[in-house]
């Protein structure tokens, strides 16, 4: 495999340091976390896969599981290889509990994840998941999560690259960001056929930058993602952009999931985008009732 390649020049802010992967087998196994308060009248899908489910196996057909009960279903068995999706609402809908679920249902299935967070730390992130039962610490210790923190630095500007995390300047270190992004996934393409990615999220970009200039970083990491078998979720916050830069970014997607008032739907992917569907929010995550 050849070394990372040097994308587009964004930012002059450059990584300090590769980070550490592996490709060791299978992560430590931990007990299934409860699957109380669940709503009864949702989806009888898993709800939370655990460590202990490790090794379970993809789905052949293309697609990817979700890890959110309903979606799979909605999709016609999953998310597309390769594709691109948007999903679109205002703060606190549930968009940043869906792509976690999409990224551990990935870890449990022995798929890497990479998560690109511009609004929160990881050390943050990762308590979060914690507390809807979805425990990172196995697949830190195999390599199978890798995550670019594009904000810690903001407020520990000494931080340094340290096992699975890299670190980003700020959001605004686009050059940066590309170029961690790469070397990860040139790792990671060595030893898997596929790998997931969820970034969260695309507003700060737009709030750092110009539009044109965080469409230009877009246009390259989306299609860098495609050819390397990266398979996204981008996130986007409802109600802080013109509505043009919300067209421009959805023309770069392959679909777009949009959250609204406890319902959402699909635009793109095969959907009928005037099919509303209501979701609830448990101890355990996002589940959609169909």
């Amino acid at each position: 495999m050849a070394s990372a390649r040097t994308p587009p020049s964004y930012s002059s802010a450059a990584p300090d340091r590769q980070p550490s992967y592996s490709a060791a087998g299978s992560p430590a196994r931990s007990s299934s976390p409860s699957s109380s308060g669940r709503a009864p009248s949702y989806s009888d899908a898993p709800v939370r896969p655990s460590s202990s489910s490790s090794g379970a196996p993809p789905p052949s057909n293309g697609r990817m599981h979700t890890g959110v009960p309903g979606l799979d279903q909605l999709l016609g068995g999953g998310l597309p290889a390769r594709s691109n999706l948007l999903l679109y609402g205002e703060p606190l809908c549930g968009k940043k509990i869906m792509a976690m679920q999409y990224i551990y249902q990935g870890l449990v299935e022995e798929t890497p994840g990479i998560f690109v967070l511009t609004d929160f730390g990881y050390l943050d992130w990762r308590a979060k998941m914690a507390a809807l039962g979805m425990d990172l610490a196995p697949f830190e210790q195999s390599g199978l999560v890798q995550v670019i923190d594009c904000y810690s630095r903001q407020l520990e500007p000494a931080l340094q690259d340290a096992g699975v995390v890299s670190y980003a300047a700020s959001p605004a270190a686009l050059s940066s960001i590309s170029m961690h992004i790469a070397r990860v996934q040139d790792e990671l393409v060595k030893s898997f056929p596929s790998h997931r990615l969820a970034f969260h999220s695309l507003s700060s970009l737009l709030k750092e930058t110009d539009s044109p200039t965080a469409f230009r970083f877009m246009q390259f990491v989306v299609g860098k993602f495609r050819r390397e078998g990266a398979t996204a979720m981008y996130l986007m916050e409802k109600g802080m952009h013109d509505e043009k830069d919300v067209k421009m970014v959805e023309h770069l997607m392959d679909g777009v999931i949009e959250f609204d008032a406890g319902k959402l739907r699909i635009k793109g992917m095969g959907m009928a985008a005037d099919t509303w569907y209501h979701y609830y929010i448990g101890d355990q995550g996002l589940m959609i009732r169909i």
